[in-house]
């Protein structure tokens, strides 16, 4: 069984570290998450198409140059995390294939699983698809839906660079807790400098202060980090489950139930394992394409 922590950022440390030393608390207070996260970035106003492809590129310029690790800014009038009332748009940069290769790749090997477990077709991937909540429309980096809810995401994955990581806790908290379908989020972190990445999987679990409101009955939080690094040549793997940060098992595992919206049926439906191996080869997919292998 794995035990639960409360929210936690993934800050900046070296890769010998303890994971336990790279995750501190997170405090938030506001209902909204993805507009603290859009209050946080760099802010530009803007009214035409041309002004927005202009500030575009001269911060995807700016982050592959390593000038800054934001991958976010914020403007108006156009759409990726948009909010309609306030008319904000919060735009995620993708500074390298890295993030898509990372991206595609989970997807993949989710997909495997699916087809393993005989349910592909009750769990369908709808890719970075616009979804409206809390007055927000949003897009991630990839999810998933039962094919019942006509598209009512109940997984979805957030992958960002290093510096993104507390960005990252934030769409985990607006996914679980403004968008009520979504049961699963699984943030991946890479590291630009070097070969690191740590997959975090999130879950919408009663509050551990024992504070619970009729507003905010449950809070998103973190159920497991694994982080993998590259030395010496061999890629290792540390776990960190919350509580006594013990663990037996370095797989990222997806509850059946909360991924497909219904508990299992018989025997050969079980959780979705992705195992350490698979989690080494995705990591180091990542890590040459990045140019550290």
């Amino acid at each position: 069984m794995e035990s639960l922590d409360h929210t936690a950022d993934i800050s900046r440390g070296s890769s010998s570290e303890p994971l336990s030393s790279e995750l501190s608390s997170l405090e938030i207070n506001s209902q909204d998450f993805f507009m603290r996260s859009a209050k946080e970035g760099e802010q530009h106003p803007f009214t035409t198409r041309q002004i927005l492809q202009k500030i575009v590129e001269h911060r995807l310029t700016a982050l592959r140059r390593d000038q800054t690790r934001d991958q976010y800014i914020t403007g108006k009038y156009c759409r990726r995390f948009y909010h309609e009332l306030t008319r904000t748009l919060l735009i995620k940069i993708m500074p390298n294939p890295a993030h898509e290769l990372a991206a595609e790749s989970f997807k993949s090997l989710v997909s495997v699983k699916l087809h393993a477990l005989n349910i592909d077709d009750e769990v369908w991937p709808y890719g970075s698809t616009t979804v409206t909540g809390g007055g927000w429309k949003k897009q991630a980096d990839c999810c998933w839906a039962p094919a019942s809810t006509n598209a009512s995401l109940s997984l979805v994955v957030e992958v960002g660079l290093s510096e993104s990581a507390r960005r990252l806790a934030l769409d985990a908290h607006g996914w679980l807790e403004l968008q009520s379908s979504v049961k699963l989020v699984v943030t991946i972190s890479i590291k630009s400098e070097r070969p690191e990445i740590v997959f975090t999987r999130w879950e919408l679990l009663p509050r551990i202060d024992g504070a619970i409101t009729r507003a905010s009955p449950a809070s998103a939080r973190r159920v497991v980090s694994l982080k993998l690094c590259r030395m010496n040549d061999t890629t290792s793997v540390t776990r960190e489950s919350t509580m006594n940060g013990i663990s037996t098992t370095s797989q990222l595992v997806i509850p059946f139930d909360k991924l497909v919206n219904r508990p299992p049926h018989h025997p050969t439906e079980k959780d979705l394992v992705i195992t350490e191996e698979e989690l080494k080869r995705l990591a180091e997919r990542v890590w040459k394409e990045q140019g550290f292998l």
